[in-house]
């Protein structure tokens, strides 16, 4: 189940605008002139599906239509009354016909949300030197400048699910019904921020360098596979005697030697392949595929041996691609720089032109452009950040590429699309950004 249509109607008072999703591509491209609420749509999306119905009420609108793939319908009307107090009518229809509504009233979400949530944003407060309260309910990041509301304070540093809350308290406390809850926790949202270079997410600490961090994150990833295949590889040597005496038991099961030579040669191409994306080390002297003329109980043991070791290494295979992916995009942009993966530092760049003795010069990631940090930043957080059949928004991409990457991004995101199933909504201004993929464009228009 997906979200297949977006429409709007008086947004800002004004436009009406509908959005048909590319599910079939994967891709959708929202273009149109500024001012006419590219990036107030994408908030729009990103707020709904993810319970944070609140930043609705400062959006002028007057109704949501979300269309799904499964020919259900939601028609959201903001309702506002003569005190200024907000509500949503939400009417779910299939087929054209009227299935339930309800009516959310936003100001009993607040009024339930408003005492715990300050509660635990002025706990978050005292604890911590980077967070100063400068009004009732908000405070201030002393390196950044921002200034949260308690809300916004409690989910970026609290952990706030706000889904969570949503499934387990609003049901029963403010009667929202169980087919609205169930389908709004299936859309599964990420939006691409502008700012991406720093993270701020341990108030403990000065903030790191998002680089960093993911190149951290990328180590930890690659250790649960070691971990994994180990175990696993455990498993099948303890079980190896006893698997392949049944075999052989069994008699001649008349593997050619040309069949077991084909086996070997895949698998130490197999092996190869995990060692360029940093996951295992091969034996560059390895001989073991030239196997001439054995007998018939050897080509048996040696193909248990390889089955064996093609279900270890299978461990690999999701990683793997997602290195391999990353490597290739990264490695066609970057000018003289290469990015290598490796399972003790991650991300390791060398020179492609400097040399100290015989061997490259590192690059530390310290010492990457503003531009490179964003484009690794970006890509690493599509690949490996992001769930299957989610929805990713991105606004004005743009602004952090150059014009040679920014012709490339969209073929990039075909090849995430394909790797990872998602489906994407990018907001741009950008003629450079949509390339030769003007068919998957959707335009914004203002009033004739």
């Amino acid at each position: 189940m997906k979200l297949q249509e977006v429409s709007i109607k008086k947004l800002f008072g004004i436009f009406d605008h509908t959005i048909n999703l590319n599910l079939d591509r994967g891709i959708t491209i929202v273009i149109g002139e500024n001012g006419l609420g590219k990036t107030k749509i994408l908030e729009i999306i990103e707020s709904f599906f993810k319970g944070e119905f609140y930043k609705l009420k400062s959006i002028e609108f007057e109704s949501l239509i979300f269309k799904f793939n499964d020919g259900v319908i939601w028609q959201i009307f903001k309702n506002e009354d003569q005190k200024k107090e907000i509500s949503f009518t939400i009417i779910q229809r299939k087929d054209e016909l009227e299935e339930s509504s309800f009516i959310f009233e936003l100001d009993l979400y607040e009024l339930y949300e408003t005492g715990e949530i300050r509660r635990e944003a002025m706990l978050l407060g005292r604890m911590h030197d980077s967070l100063r309260r400068v009004s009732p309910n908000e405070w201030e990041h002393s390196y950044t400048g921002e200034i949260y509301s308690a809300l916004e304070i409690v989910k970026k540093f609290g952990k706030l699910d706000v889904k969570y809350r949503l499934k387990n308290k609003l049901e029963s406390d403010l009667i929202v019904p169980k087919w609205f809850i169930n389908r709004l926790e299936k859309i599964q949202i990420s939006i691409i921020e502008t700012q991406r270079v720093f993270n701020f997410e341990n108030l403990d600490r000065s903030p790191i360098e998002t680089v960093e961090k993911y190149s951290r994150e990328l180590v930890g990833l690659i250790k649960q596979k070691l971990t994994e295949s180990t175990e696993l590889s455990s498993k099948l040597d303890r079980t190896y005697p006893n698997r392949l005496v049944d075999k052989l038991k069994k008699g001649n099961l008349n593997i050619s030697q040309d069949e077991l030579n084909k086996a070997l040669l895949e698998l130490e191409d197999k092996r190869s392949l995990l060692d360029e994306v940093g996951l295992v080390e091969t034996d560059k002297n390895s001989d073991i595929f030239r196997i001439d003329n054995s007998e018939d109980i050897v080509k048996n043991v040696l193909m248990q041996y390889v089955n064996d070791s093609f279900e270890k290494l299978s461990i690999y295979d999701d990683i793997a691609g997602k290195i391999r992916l990353l490597l290739k995009i990264i490695n066609e942009r970057f000018k003289h720089k290469k990015l290598y993966v490796n399972k003790e530092n991650g991300f390791s760049f060398k020179s492609t032109v400097l040399k100290e003795g015989n061997l490259y010069r590192q690059i530390p990631l310290e010492q990457l452009s503003s531009g490179e940090k964003n484009e690794l930043i970006l890509f690493y957080h599509l690949i490996f950040n992001t769930s299957p059949n989610s929805l990713i928004l991105i606004d004005e991409p743009e602004i952090s590429l150059h014009i040679s990457w920014q012709n490339k991004f969209i073929s990039d995101l075909k090849e995430i699309h394909n790797l990872n199933k998602l489906d994407i909504i990018i907001a741009t201004h950008s003629p450079d950004i949509i390339a030769n993929y003007w068919d998957l464009k959707v335009e914004l228009k203002g009033v004739e």
